[in-house]
């Protein structure tokens, strides 16, 4: 593994690095393109609704990010194929790969793949991030900030946003493996060809050396988004900075 060369496959006595690497890179951007989605959209929608607190748009919001996160991935993905692709016949219901440019000869095959993780992620983060500025923005250094006379946007981000923010950092990073372990349900309903799609089949082969170098990879990741989200904490948190 450290040089590079997790053996060959069991399954098709090709070395294993070379279809890692393809199928990781499929993964990889349709896992980019839900997350550059999914994550600021998710936010913003959060604020607006911690900062309209028991309104009505609070409750809409609430009750939708609370259903699109109770559905499980594979519901989600198989009611989207039912609606858009047999009843409207708009998108394709899977994704056929002819060739390595296949993504960007066809970028309708993304479409419902990137919709059903960004649907599963956006209730999730959105409700944590309500929480936590429905949280900041009862504290007392705000209701202070208010007492000053201070512009109400100016207290919302410069005095509240920075610290509702730790919460769903901390939510984010963690749903960076989620999105790379989870996806292995989005990429077999669609029959997408990346890296979840990849350990699923090599699991049901038991091609030992397959699922060495996928877990490996797995692990990279989820070790490298805990020191992306560290970094960032010290960014955000001051106190963290100076101890």
């Amino acid at each position: 593994l450290l040089r590079g060369d997790p053996g060959e496959s069991v399954k098709t006595g090709r070395p294993v690095a070379d279809t890692l690497l393809r199928r990781l890179q499929n993964s990889v951007l349709l896992a980019t393109i839900a997350f550059v989605i999914v994550m600021p959209l998710a936010l913003v929608l959060g604020l607006i609704a911690g900062l309209n607190e028991g309104k009505t748009i609070d409750r809409i919001l609430s009750i939708g990010g609370l259903a699109t996160t109770a559905t499980p991935n594979f519901a989600t993905g198989i009611f989207l194929i039912l609606i858009f692709a047999i009843w409207l016949d708009l998108l394709p219901g899977a994704t056929v790969f002819v060739s390595e440019r296949a993504i960007f000869d066809n970028p309708k095959m993304l479409v419902l793949p990137v919709l059903t993780l960004t649907l599963i992620e956006l209730g999730y983060v959105l409700r944590i991030t309500r929480a936590s500025v429905v949280e900041v923005m009862n504290a007392p250094y705000i209701r202070t900030a208010f007492l000053k006379g201070l512009p109400y946007w100016r207290i919302v981000f410069k005095h509240a946003l920075r610290n509702a923010l730790m919460a769903p950092i901390t939510v984010i990073m963690l749903h960076v493996n989620w999105l790379m372990g989870g996806i292995v349900v989005v990429e077999a309903i669609f029959g997408f060809p990346g890296l979840g799609r990849y350990l699923l089949d090599a699991a049901l082969y038991k091609d030992v050396f397959a699922i060495e170098a996928g877990a490996m990879v797995m692990v990279m990741l989820a070790v490298g988004t805990q020191l992306v989200a560290d970094i960032i904490y010290t960014f955000l948190n001051p106190r963290i900075r100076y101890a």
